[in-house]
């Protein structure tokens, strides 16, 4: 890992050659208003995670395809460096785009473009972007990339770990205007989904999909308040397809022996696997400062109707108290997630007997025996955190963050095991020491 993380500054330095030549380029060419003015910054971190529990992979997001092991000083964790390009086009007209250099889905440590839009301003109320975009979730700022902007070492885990799917290609309208001594803002976004998971040795990206929703702020002096709606589509999701035929199968031969009761069970269940998912969030946050406190609360409602259909919840806090250069803070937060109860009751006795026309019925219902609970449980998680640490602010824009975390996990998704499947019980103590800059 040592030796993969020069390559990434090198790599993104190299990119940060390119646009910076492009934007010279784009300077000494004339536009119809106004000389375009372009400018280059970008952001990172280096971190680095421990832990000793033994068969564990500790993750920060469901998107990466590995975790931090049991003794072993991981730096892939937390490590990201971006590079922005921002051109102002003419007073109204501008362009963004945004690389980032993280450990991706794979494994691998390659760029990826994270926003990449025009914007167009026609008057000091109105904002319209389209290109590639971030949902608009987060309370310090609009991006779970950019680690200086938060006071802890990362956004919730046990929360935003599990909303991935965050990128999309499309469109957004903010609307905005003074209301009482803050900035009220309204903005509306629809487009393409793109985000992946990583769950039980496997991939589950977004093959074909649309995201739409919307956000509410108020920005006050002190007092700062988000409410967040939002819905993800997928019109090809086939991972439970198979299960559909097998269902079928187990109703018909219910019905023939008289089990009416799991015929009925088994033929609804089929009836309820469909090529689609979509995942729904609603989420309130609030943040607050004065003098040298600050305080954050949010708060998540999550759904998904992928089988057998999964609700849940979650909850984050933030406390910290500024002592010039150094900030002490505690967190807290949780998450649970749950199947909705799809009764299918396999246990009842199966004759001995049987005709040759039911000849593969045992066979079935022993198959969804073993395969119904897992199923179940596919991504079931019910996860809490409580951390403290320390930042210290080395200089305008570099931040030192110390931070110790018990994960208490009674079943979690976001962890993994040695194998890469998700876990049981765990209990872990994790420690992470990160170094966040902008420039």
């Amino acid at each position: 890992m040592l030796t993969v993380i020069p390559r990434c500054f090198a790599a993104i330095a190299a990119t940060a050659l390119c646009a910076t030549s492009a934007a010279v380029s784009a300077e000494g060419a004339p536009a119809p208003e106004a000389d375009a003015r372009w400018s280059v910054s970008g952001f990172g971190t280096l971190g680095a995670v421990w832990h000793d529990e033994g068969d564990t992979q500790f993750r920060r997001s469901v998107d990466q395809r590995r975790g931090a092991r049991a003794n072993e000083l991981d730096f892939s964790i937390d490590s990201t460096l971006g590079l922005q390009v921002h051109g102002a086009l003419t007073p109204q007209w501008s362009v963004m785009a945004q690389a980032v250099m993280n450990q991706g889905r794979h494994g691998e440590w390659g760029p990826h473009l994270v926003w990449g839009f025009v914007k167009y301003v026609p008057n000091d109320w109105l904002e319209l972007r389209a290109g590639r975009l971030v949902t608009d979730i987060y309370l310090d700022g609009d991006s779970r990339h950019v680690g200086y902007a938060y006071t802890a070492v990362r956004p919730y885990a046990d929360v935003y770990g599990r909303l991935t799917y965050d990128n999309f290609d499309g469109v957004d309208a903010t609307v905005q205007h003074a209301f009482g001594d803050g900035l009220l803002r309204f903005k509306a976004f629809g487009g393409r989904t793109r985000g992946s998971v990583f769950l039980n040795q496997r991939e589950h990206p977004v093959p074909i999909g649309r995201s739409f929703g919307a956000t509410l702020d108020w920005i006050g002096a002190e007092l700062s308040l988000k409410l967040s709606w939002g819905n993800m589509v997928s019109t090809r999701s086939d991972l439970y397809a198979p299960l559909r035929p097998l269902l079928h199968g187990v109703a018909q031969g219910a019905h023939a022996l008289g089990d009416y009761g799991l015929a009925a069970q088994a033929s609804t269940l089929a009836s309820e696997i469909t090529d689609s998912n979509r995942i729904g969030y609603l989420g309130a946050a609030l943040a607050w400062e004065r003098g040298p406190f600050s305080l954050q609360l949010m708060g998540t409602e999550m759904s998904m109707t992928v089988f057998p259909g999964f609700e849940g919840w979650g909850a984050g806090a933030t406390a910290a108290y500024r002592m010039g250069r150094w900030k002490p803070y505690v967190t807290w937060s949780r998450s649970i997630l749950d199947p909705k109860d799809r009764q299918l009751d396999l246990n009842r006795p199966i004759p001995g007997a049987l005709p040759a026309a039911l000849a593969g019925y045992p066979v079935a219902v022993d198959y969804l025996r073993g395969v119904y609970p897992s199923i179940m449980g596919y991504t079931r998680h019910d996860q809490a955190t409580i951390g403290a640490g320390v930042r210290y602010d080395v200089a305008d824009n570099v931040a030192l963050k110390l931070q110790v975390d018990r994960v208490d996990a009674k079943r979690s998704s976001t962890l993994l095991d040695d194998r890469g499947y998700v876990t049981g019980p765990r209990a872990l103590t994790v420690f992470s020491a990160t170094l966040d800059f902008v420039f």
